[in-house]
């Protein structure tokens, strides 16, 4: 007959037992401690996961831990972060929504905990991830103010009888980071937002000046991949003569891929895609179009395809096609910002079209406005790089200056080398200045009164440039601490002679003051009015602002 244990062993036995928690409990409160360092020493949220996966897997010594994140565009569970799981299947390998322990435990927002998990009929296993060695699971969801952002899971190769303990402990985990992980989510949303709506500024600005069509149908495919993460971009443009759409431009990262084929409206290589008029959104590419358009992806690695029709006045003129890699999808968001660019190149194509319907303008403007706009578009990359900050300001103004140059050109395009309105060139000027140089704690006024002037291309564009660059000196200098006035701009015949006022009513100088050396851009003006105008001109200071004063004989030659 087996001996009863005596009081001591039962309390030896009972301390031992509660110690053992108490050191369980200390080890996960550390554990805690660990994830709350992580979370607030860094703002990455890879870095943050996969310390919590790490961490998570050390505490409850686990062979693995993963965290899927929920993408509501696919309705996915994607693998985020792992330890212990084949790292290259981050961001590739994932769950269809209830599948699996894991996908189960998001679906119903239960926590489930399996010994032998590969017995279970919930089970599934996640391709390309290595996890066929492990056999007890323990999922838990992963939710933050009642929204499901994803699941967590741990694993072991070896049996395992989940304890109650383990549950609560990987949840705690999870519904703290769930919290986290919501906060970055949108951050990255506030981000994302802002760099579409820079996007879209620079796509603006770049079909400000539609004649230069090719280039900046180029540049746009480069900043439209960037924009939403694509591989490739191509704008694919209606022609009314052979009536498909040809390819006009395109971008791709990989730089080889060979020019798409065709797409004919009436034979379109997908099926219902006869009269476009809205977005078409394709995940297998090569299984749903036609055998020599799926070839021809397939070739190229591409399975992913965004089709945007770029429509005018209700009618197609071209389609913009944004692809992707297999495995690669586009969100809600991105596919709107797709449609916001689509919009702006459709508008660049028909002015382009409008001014190019005249031969001569073809033939005379064509290279000098490339070349032009290749500066520009060099120069606002270039305001882009980091070590180009202390140049900014040069960059800036030197822009202005071409900009200006390619105003005049463009109302000599408008107006078939006809004289030149200059009040219509100084507005154009003035709103280019103003769109580069404006700063958003100031409201500026800009006005140009007087009458309309027409004058040779010369001295159209030496008026235009001295303008540019007296308009650009006052928003520098002239209301410094201000936050509001206004730069007025007269016009005026004066018998054969041209008289133009720039004024600003800004915090100006005593005359008394001793002058100051000429800056670079009123050494230009200078130069210009003296040699192209064969005019006058002098700057004159006072308590009220600064004007300056251009005087030169009308010239029609």
């Amino acid at each position: 007959m087996q001996a009863r244990p005596t009081r001591r062993e039962t309390d030896t036995d009972a301390s031992t037992a509660i110690r053992g928690v108490l050191e369980r409990r200390n080890d996960e409160l550390q554990s805690i401690r660990e994830i709350f360092k992580t979370i607030t020493g860094s703002s990455d949220l890879r870095s943050i996961l996969d310390n919590v996966t790490r961490i998570t897997a050390e505490s409850l010594d686990c062979d693995s831990c993963s965290i899927y994140l929920r993408d509501d565009v696919s309705n996915r569970l994607v693998l985020k972060a792992t330890t212990g799981l084949y790292r290259e299947a981050v961001d590739v390998a994932f769950l269809g929504w209830g599948e699996g322990l894991t996908g189960w435990s998001a679906m119903h927002r239960e926590a489930v905990a399996v010994a032998e998990a590969q017995v279970d009929p919930r089970f599934h296993e996640v391709p390309n991830t290595r996890e066929k060695p492990f056999h007890s699971l323990l999922a838990v969801p992963m939710v933050s103010q009642d929204k499901l952002i994803g699941a967590m899971n741990v694993q072991t190769i070896h049996h395992r009888d989940w304890l109650e303990g383990d549950t609560e402990f990987v949840q705690l985990i999870a519904d703290v980071v769930a919290g986290v992980i919501e906060r970055a989510v949108l951050y990255e949303e506030t981000e994302r937002r802002m760099m579409d709506l820079s996007t879209v500024a620079e796509v603006s600005k770049a079909v400000v000046a539609p004649v230069y069509l090719d280039e900046t149908l180029r540049v746009v495919t480069e900043m439209a991949a960037a924009a939403v993460g694509a591989r490739r971009c191509s704008l694919m443009l209606l022609d009314e003569v052979e009536r498909s759409y040809t390819p006009r431009a395109h971008f791709d990262k990989q730089g080889h891929t060979k020019v798409e084929p065709f797409w004919s409206p009436s034979d379109p290589p997908l099926r219902g895609a006869e009269h476009l008029n809205q977005p078409i959104y394709l995940n297998n590419v090569s299984e749903l179009m036609r055998v020599d358009y799926g070839a021809w992806a397939k070739a190229a690695g591409l399975n992913t395809l965004l089709v945007v029709p770029l429509s005018l006045n209700k009618r197609t003129i071209g389609l913009m096609h944004i692809w992707a890699e297999d495995g690669v999808n586009f969100t809600r968001e991105q596919q709107q910002l797709c449609k916001t660019l689509a919009n702006q190149i459709s508008l660049a194509i028909e002015n382009a079209h409008l001014v190019g319907n005249a031969a001569i303008v073809k033939e005379m403007n064509h290279r000098v406005k490339n070349n032009l706009q290749n500066i520009v578009m060099l120069m606002q990359l270039q305001l882009n790089d980091p070590a180009a900050a202390a140049a900014r300001p040069a960059l800036t103004e030197s822009i202005n200056r071409i900009m200006s140059i390619a105003a005049v050109h463009d109302a000599l395009a408008q107006e078939g080398f006809r004289l030149v309105d200059v009040k219509d060139v100084l507005q154009r000027v003035v709103s280019l200045v103003h769109a580069n140089m404006a700063r958003p704690d100031q409201s500026l006024s800009i006005e140009i009164l007087g009458e309309s002037l027409h004058v040779s291309s010369r001295a159209a564009t030496a008026l235009a440039l001295s303008v540019n660059e007296l308009v650009a000196n006052a928003m520098e200098h002239a209301f410094v601490g201000r936050s509001r006035g206004t730069i007025q701009i007269g016009l005026e015949n004066r018998g054969g002679n041209l008289h133009i006022e720039v004024r600003d009513d800004g915090v100006g100088r005593d005359p008394a003051d001793a002058p100051r050396p000429r800056s670079l851009g009123l050494s230009i003006v200078e130069t210009l009015v003296m040699e192209d105008l064969r005019g006058t001109f002098h700057l004159t200071h006072s308590a009220n602002g600064t004007v300056g004063v251009i005087d030169a004989p009308i010239s029609y030659s």
